[in-house]
């Protein structure tokens, strides 16, 4: 019964591991994608152009998933 509560908890710890590594890595993309959406945006207003109607519902989503991460 030791060895099975043994592997339930190395299995738990990778999982964890795992989990953290992908967090991360998300964290990461959502970054980069903000800094993209961010430069976009200034280069519409620069030359005077307005952005897509669906532009507010993706900026809404990505800074709400901005808030979550912190």
């Amino acid at each position: 019964m030791k060895k099975i509560h043994e592997s339930i908890q190395q299995f738990c710890i990778i999982q964890l591991e795992i989990l953290k590594e992908r967090e991360a890595r998300l964290r990461k993309e959502i970054e980069d994608c903000t800094i993209q959406r961010e430069f976009l945006h200034t280069v519409l207003n620069d030359i005077g152009a307005k952005a897509p109607a669906n532009y507010n519902i993706i900026n809404n989503l990505l800074d709400t998933i901005g808030r979550n991460k912190k």
